[in-house]
């Protein structure tokens, strides 16, 4: 039985951009974006993990404590992703400017 190498291989790109097409599900970025998208992006997914969190604090069907669960660590690696992409671009925030906006 032979392989063929090269169909192996362009595969993989494929399965990464379905990979990053689900972590950006639902928001209109890539990871293209400017500064400014990025950060909107970041704080949808702090909004995300919030929810996520809200949701697991509430749960009382036992049915659903694992769904609960793996959504809160699904969006925790999604907000983790984004932040360390924008300080990949050297994107940074002024915690202390923002906070008197």
């Amino acid at each position: 039985m032979t392989t063929n190498l090269v169909t192996r291989n362009s595969k993989r790109p494929r399965k990464a951009n379905n990979l990053l097409k689900l972590l950006f599900q639902g928001t209109d970025t890539n990871i293209n974006n400017t500064g400014d998208e990025i950060l909107h992006t970041i704080n949808i997914a702090k909004d995300e993990m919030q929810d996520a969190q809200n949701f697991f604090d509430n749960v009382i069907e036992p049915e659903l404590i694992d769904h609960a669960i793996y959504r809160m660590e699904a969006a925790k690696s999604r907000y983790a992703f984004l932040i360390k992409k924008a300080k990949d671009k050297g994107i940074y925030v002024d915690i202390l400017k923002s906070s008197q906006l």
